[in-house]
């Protein structure tokens, strides 16, 4: 009898102990997922949150928008990191969130652009057009420039910007209103347009 009573104890606590390991481990402190293990909804894109909210493990990075007096405004955005040219490009394409439009902050870049980072040499990035920048609003090529070198060059890695568009490098227009003397321009391009 006793036998029975100590062999159905012990498959008890083998039972009880079996379950208990099936719970979820408890950590001390928030753990990092690897990049591996990400569930697809959460990493399809390296893109921005519009709002000045932050997902856990990003990093905040400046974008260049325009204010109401048609000054470049330095808004910042959350990415994945490590960030990137193409990170940073998206994140301007996305424009400004809701809360920065009530104060009347905007963008020159069309909404259906498509920015692209091409090669980086020695500093310099090549940001490819697509077709949206063929034909620019009136006086809006000067501040649609400026906003896309003052994004790329806020990354350490990136002094300069080269602009392709159809195949061939572009002369840019720059802050004063006039085209580029070199096809690659640097913030000094544009130092009229920041407060």
């Amino acid at each position: 009898m006793k036998i029975r009573r100590l062999v159905a104890l012990g498959c008890l606590v083998v039972v009880v102990i079996a379950v208990a390991g099936c719970g979820l481990p408890i950590d001390n402190s928030p753990q990092a997922i690897p990049a591996d293990e990400m569930p697809l909804a959460l990493s399809e894109s390296n893109a921005t949150i519009p709002s000045v909210s932050r997902l856990l493990g990003s990093i905040p990075e400046e974008i260049y928008l325009l204010g109401p007096d048609a000054q470049l405004v330095g808004r910042i955005r959350y990415l994945r990191p490590p960030p990137t040219p193409q990170g940073m490009l998206d994140a301007l394409e996305t424009g400004p969130a809701p809360t920065e439009l009530d104060q009347g902050i905007q963008s020159a870049i069309p909404s259906s652009a498509n920015l692209i980072a091409g090669a980086q040499t020695g500093g310099v990035l090549t940001v490819v057009l697509d077709s949206s920048f063929g034909s620019p609003r009136p006086g809006q090529a000067t501040y649609e420039f400026a906003q896309i070198v003052y994004t790329v060059t806020s990354l350490p890695q990136v002094h300069g910007v080269l602009f392709e568009y159809g195949g061939a490098i572009i002369q840019p227009v720059v802050g004063n209103g006039s085209f580029a003397t070199s096809f690659v321009v640097h913030r000094a391009d544009y130092a009229q347009l920041v407060p």
